[in-house]
């Protein structure tokens, strides 16, 4: 281990979880809602606090009900003792799982919303909620807003910027009933957009160029004379990609397909009207230009800098504003073999081709420097280190021993840029290592997902792939649930808590399944909060994947009469954290 070790049915069924909230007592520093419901988090680390806000579920006296899968999280302090939080919901009406040959409510899952964002207005001396609202609805189409990101006049901005993004891949209608379209529908189009939410105005746009891919976050970089904003593609496809022949790259295998990006725009209303440009990080070594040549434990370095992605390739828009294909740029279609992503709307083996294929494409062409599976981003707190970036890398989860070519638990990358120039980087190196430990290692982060950084150090939340679950009752010494992680830049990693997954099968759970695997819930959206509730405070949320508050049958789009998925309204729950030290 190098530098840092992690040591330690025709209606819906719903359950009455609204029935079982309470609201804080209305004293004047008191008023606001909170849950009722117990913390779905418990502390490890000495003197961590948590205070649970709001479950899914939950509806506030003005009617407002908490979203399914609350995930990415930002706040800002707005006066008279008032926060607004903006939090994101990872949900899609394209079914997943989904059986395209037979699918039935019994094989397939659906959420009832396409993506949203939340804007809840908290009592900054109790936490309570005092009303919520949608800031980007349901009814605009987009898909699985994963992280998102307040760019402030700290990064450089002249007014707040929220950015989200979609991490998905699917053809969609951009409208409340959203998929399937038609194949070849004029009116689809494929997700892994960038969406900007002006926070004063109420405003949201979409921004192509920050490029078509699988986005988990967009985050602002400050200390440049331009704005600089990173997002990395968060892949589903687990495994190499097959290189198709008929296309300029020689037929043949690359072992990972992930990237990095940025995007570079003079100021704020350019970024708003898409008028920058799109870079991806190149390794300066050529025989370093992809996760695997780090090999576990490796204390390597390289310099890398970043090309310019052509305006179409970026976009992902052809001259006309069609999606850009394949044959558009004289590109091979993906793969049929599974090693690409496959259109869900055929029973015939289809590799999506659009707008995500031909950015894949054209950076395997140039050798842009491949990830595993890049998550979050933060930038380094630290006065004089902004310019030192964290970035998160899920990594495959692979089972077996670990080794050259396999990655098991994930990794923190640390790439430092040039301070004057936001397209060189002096260095990319491994931060946090977790491949040099078979998966379900106590000791080691399981699958990083979100980050946050302080100035003492990092936070990291986990997402468990099914190689690194535990069944129910487990006695396995090593079984746990996911965990949120410190990592002090001085002094030793530790566990600042776990998830607590015992209300998976109680009496607000109407999935009529047996509870999940240990690890099947996860912990997302960390983010410092201590400018609004004081030192140490950090907000987070908890993904109850296996905990289901709402079903109803599913839609009939096979005609077979029957339903072809079910709808669920998936648990979990904001919570407020005290952390000493952090």
């Amino acid at each position: 281990m190098i530098r840092r070790k992690l040591g330690v049915l025709v209606a819906a069924t719903v359950a009455l979880v609204a029935l079982t909230a309470a609201a804080a007592p209305a004293k004047d520093n008191e008023s606001g809602f909170k849950t009722a419901h117990p913390s779905m988090l418990t502390p490890v680390m000495a003197g961590v606090d948590v205070t649970p806000l709001i479950t899914v579920g939950d509806v506030l006296p003005s009617g407002f009900r908490f979203e399914a899968i609350p995930d990415g999280i930002a706040l800002r302090t707005r006066g008279q003792g008032r926060v607004d939080l903006f939090v994101n919901h990872e949900t899609s009406k394209v079914p997943f799982p989904y059986n395209s040959a037979n699918p039935t409510a019994a094989n397939g899952e659906n959420d009832f919303d396409n993506a949203q964002v939340s804007r809840l207005i908290l009592n900054q001396h109790s936490a309570g909620i005092l009303n919520g609202s949608f800031v980007i609805p349901s009814s605009a189409g987009y898909q699985r807003f994963c992280s998102n990101y307040l760019a402030t006049a700290k990064e450089g901005f002249d007014r707040d910027i929220l950015f989200t993004s979609e991490e998905a891949i699917d053809y969609v209608f951009r409208r409340q009933n959203s998929w399937p379209p038609p194949i070849g529908d004029p009116n689809e189009k494929q997700v892994g957009l960038v969406v900007a939410l002006d926070v004063q105005t109420g405003k949201h746009t979409a921004i192509p160029g920050m490029g078509r891919h699988n986005h988990e976050n967009a985050v602002a970089i400050p200390g440049f004379d331009d704005l600089v904003v990173l997002s990395g593609d968060d892949t589903f496809t687990s495994g190499s990609l097959t290189i198709p022949a008929g296309g300029p790259i020689a037929a043949g295998s690359r072992p990972a397909q992930s990237q990095l990006f940025s995007y570079v725009a003079p100021n704020t209303s350019s970024i708003l009207a898409d008028q920058g440009e799109l870079w991806a990080f190149v390794s300066d070594d050529p025989a370093v230009n992809d996760y695997y040549d780090f090999t576990p434990g490796s204390a390597l370095s390289v310099s890398g800098h970043f090309i310019k992605v052509p305006r179409n390739i970026a976009t992902g828009l052809d001259t006309d504003g069609s999606e850009l294909k394949a044959a558009d740029v004289g590109f091979p279609l993906p793969p049929t073999n599974g090693s690409w992503q496959r259109d869900n709307r055929t029973t015939t083996p289809t590799g999506l081709d659009g707008p995500q294929w031909v950015l894949e494409y054209w950076s395997q062409l140039n050798n842009v420097f491949s990830f595993v599976r890049v998550e979050d981003i933060a930038y380094d707190k630290r006065p004089g280190m902004e310019n030192t970036v964290y970035v998160v890398d899920s990594g495959r989860g692979t089972a077996g021993t670990p080794g050259p070519g396999v990655s098991t638990n994930g990794r923190v990358w640390k790439m430092v840029f040039d301070e004057d120039d936001p397209t060189s980087v002096t260095s990319l190196s491994v931060f946090v290592e977790g491949d040099d430990s078979p998966v379900k290692t106590v000791g080691e982060v399981h699958q990083p997902d979100n980050i946050e950084s302080t100035t003492g150090g990092i936070l990291l939340t986990e997402d468990p792939g099914s190689s690194q679950q535990f069944p129910i009752g487990s006695t396995d010494p090593a079984a746990t649930t996911a965990r949120l992680w410190w990592v002090p830049f001085a002094g030793s990693p530790q566990v600042v808590l776990k998830v607590d997954q015992s209300a998976d099968g109680g009496p607000t759970d109407v999935d009529g399944r047996p509870a999940g695997n240990l690890g099947a819930w996860e912990t997302s959206g960390i983010v410092d909060a201590s400018a609004a509730f004081g030192p140490g405070a950090f907000l987070i949320d908890v993904q109850a994947a296996t905990l289901w508050v709402e079903k109803a049958p599913g839609d009939d789009n096979n005609g077979d009469g029957q339903p072809d998925f079910t709808y669920k309204r998936a648990g979990g729950q904001l919570a407020l954290l005290r952390i000493p030290g952090a």
